[in-house]
């Protein structure tokens, strides 16, 4: 036990061949040094785990090597280079930013600099975290950076660049160093397994890599782990276990059930992966992930991009040829939503459910949609629609069938000659009063929504969004919506909502709502719902909730007092309102 170095430390690289995914870095800095073009500072940026700080000392190992060969690289064998492995150099100074950011600590490294090395060539100082100086410090620094003797070199080492001070990247030779790559992870690890004879799978190796994110650091200590867990035996199963990573075969299961338009297997599968102690927020990421990738394997130049094994890729290329495009891009956009809105949701398996349900029959949505938008169409090129001078008879001339267009007439709800102060008005006769003029209209407006008696419309999901509407309804202080929509007196066929309404007042006041339907076709993802809305007349026990328009009051007051409708006749007078 005393005896083990985690293999971060144990195969740290010790030239610059061995550095893994830089070689854009290390093939600049090695010429550097064969022609002796070397700047006085250097900077090296880029995310954690990467190899900034290591560059550094082989850079800093390099400059003082007494043996050094044709290609740059140090021997690892002078006396220079030993005394630096054994950590014991006296010409390479390192300096913790993060720990070390006074005015003090950088006088104490410029007081150092004016000292030449009393064995090497160069006085190499490596401050590591350099942005985490502080701006006193920065400016104390900036003389000594600019024009330093000429045995010192300094090389900053920063993970957050953007926060150093434009005079210190003015003064400095950048280098940036990148995301080390899935596949460039998996052959390191590859070759450390073999040197440890530790058995493992190459895309087990491949799941480390993409778990660590580009951190060859992090990869490594995550490969300890993974040693520990399987007793030197790495499968891409254990892996899967030890890290908490779903499968991408749950992502390929998805798919599929969303082809079938199976959601009852959609929520099984999310039960499932739920029982496992996976997070829905984790699933529903994944998930939209994996459309991102199958929209890339739909162009062979993009499959670069796809940081998987080659199995992987192939199901890739297989499941997207099974999927239009419209349909994976529909279902990517109502994912990437859905992720949205989960920030606010409370419950955010439901909300998920939801938008696998949603998934599930996006495709049927699609083609209703499609055939909506060519009927119209074709409607309008069946009718020849002329202005209304010109008339019928003109057919005869013609020989063939010309359409008068008559101006509508909107009749108004309640027309009556007699009329009082009090607030009323009412008809001469009760039987006059028309109110399916604007019933009328509506049916005009949508007369290309067809009615679909084969449709089927989840009573679940549409339950839902009725009490979602109940709820933005009442937050928008409309009570005549709410007591028109009462949850026991609706009901579905085929793709038709049935609204049982107790008065013509609440039938107007959904008719007038026009975002009670658009939200409920929003919402149950049925773009061509229809609403029908049916007065019903209610029972005794009922009465009590009705909702009585001005003709029903007055209607009432008539049938209690015959004399009040002979005192209007007689005063030609009518009740406004």
């Amino acid at each position: 036990m005393e005896g083990f170095v985690v293999s971060a430390r144990k195969y740290r690289p010790d030239s610059f061949s061995s550095v893994v995914g830089q070689s854009h870095v290390t093939h600049t800095l090695r010429n550097a040094i064969k022609m002796d073009q070397l700047a006085h500072a250097f900077l090296f940026s880029g995310p954690r785990g990467v190899g900034k700080t290591t560059c550094a000392r082989i850079l800093a190992k390099a400059i003082n090597c007494n043996s050094l060969g044709e290609d740059g690289e140090p021997c690892n064998d002078c006396n220079s280079c030993s005394t630096f492995n054994e950590g014991r150099s006296m010409n390479i100074h390192e300096l913790d930013a993060a720990s070390n950011n006074s005015v003090e600590d950088i006088r104490k490294i410029i007081e150092i600099v004016r000292y030449v090395p009393t064995s090497g060539k160069k006085s190499v100082f490596i401050i590591d975290e350099v942005h985490m100086l502080s701006s006193s410090a920065f400016n104390a620094f900036l003389k000594t950076l600019e024009e330093p003797p000429k045995h010192a070199v300094f090389i900053l080492a920063t993970t957050e660049k953007l926060k150093i001070l434009p005079t210190i990247l003015s003064r400095v030779q950048k280098f940036d160093f990148r995301r080390i790559k899935v596949d460039d992870v998996a052959n390191h690890l590859k070759l450390i397994c073999e040197k440890e004879g530790v058995g493992f799978e190459y895309e087990a190796l491949q799941l480390i890599g993409l778990k660590a994110d580009g951190a060859l650091r992090d990869a490594l200590s995550i490969f300890d782990q993974i040693i520990s867990y399987s007793n030197r035996n790495i499968t891409y199963q254990i892996v899967l276990e030890n890290l908490q990573v779903l499968d991408y075969e749950y992502f390929f299961k998805t798919t599929d059930h969303i082809l079938a338009q199976d959601h009852g297997s959609l929520l099984l599968l999310l039960h499932e992966i739920i029982e496992r102690g996976f997070e829905a927020k984790a699933y529903l990421a994944g998930l939209i992930e994996h459309f991102r990738n199958l929209m890339i394997a739909r162009t062979p130049k993009t499959m670069g991009l796809l940081e998987t094994s080659d199995n992987v890729k192939k199901r890739y290329l297989e499941q997207t040829k099974s999927l239009p495009p419209t349909l994976l891009l529909n279902a990517f956009n109502l994912a990437s939503k859905s992720e949205q809105a989960l920030r606010n949701s409370s419950n955010a398996r439901l909300a998920i459910e939801l938008c696998l349900i949603k998934l599930a029959y996006l495709s049927t949505s699609i083609s209703l949609a499609v055939d909506e938008k060519k009927k119209p169409i074709e409607a309008k090129s069946e009718k020849i629609n002329l202005p209304p001078s010109i008339s019928a008879k003109t057919e005869v001339e013609t020989g063939e069938p010309i359409y008068e267009q008559k101006p509508k007439v909107r009749k108004s709800r309640l027309r009556s000659p007699l009329s009082l102060r009090g607030g009323f008005s009412i008809p001469t006769s009760l039987a006059d009063v028309d109110l399916g003029e604007e019933e009328k209209e509506e049916e005009e407006a949508e007369e290309f929504i067809q009615f679909i008696p084969d449709f089927q419309i989840d009573p679940a999901l549409f339950g839902q969004a009725y009490d979602e509407l109940l709820l933005k309804l009442e937050a928008e202080k409309k009570p005549l919506t709410v007591g028109a929509l009462r949850k026991d007196a609706y009901e579905l066929e085929g793709n038709k909502w049935i609204q049982n309404v107790p008065s013509d007042v609440a039938k107007r006041a959904l008719y007038e709502n026009k975002d009670v339907l658009l939200f409920m076709r929003e919402r149950i993802n049925v773009p061509n719902l229809i609403q029908e809305i049916v007065v019903k007349e209610l029972g005794i026990e009922e009465n009590e909730s009705r909702l009585y328009s001005n003709d029903d009051k007055l209607k009432a007051m008539i049938e209690k007092n015959p004399e009040l409708a002979e005192f209007l006749k007689t005063f030609s007078a009518s009740l406004k309102y």
